[in-house]
């Protein structure tokens, strides 16, 4: 029985995956955190630290790709958006080699960083 050893196989990436490097490289952006956490959302309150929340839909090359996000206040929304979404691109086209990706960003809150009481005083 003869084998045909130049055939290319086929590659199936999960869709977990997709959302793992593109949570990953939301939350290399400074100031960009979680939507919330703990088990259901539940008990852990909403930090910088943790990676958005990511939902993906793939059909053939093309990524359509689904953020909410918490953002440091007061960084610019627009500019920290446009930092997410380029992220995001360059990352799922350098890892997964998909040629078309679109990111849809939800901001569901804001993160106030914690003043001091020093801070207070001069006000």
């Amino acid at each position: 029985m003869a084998t045909d050893n130049n055939r290319a196989g086929v590659t199936t990436i999960d869709t977990q995956v997709y959302s793992k490097i593109a949570a990953k490289a939301a939350s290399k952006v400074p100031g960009v955190g979680a939507s919330s956490g703990g088990l259901l959302h539940l008990g852990k309150p909403r930090g910088i630290e943790g990676k958005p929340e990511v939902t993906v839909e793939v059909l053939g090359g093309t990524a359509a790709v689904e953020l909410k996000v918490g953002i440091r206040y007061p960084l610019n929304l627009p500019q920290t958006c446009d930092a997410i979404r380029q992220q995001v691109i360059d990352e799922l086209i350098k890892y997964l080699g998909v040629s078309s990706v679109q990111v849809d960003i939800e901001i569901v809150w804001l993160h106030a960083k914690p003043s001091t009481a020093r801070e207070r005083a001069l006000r």
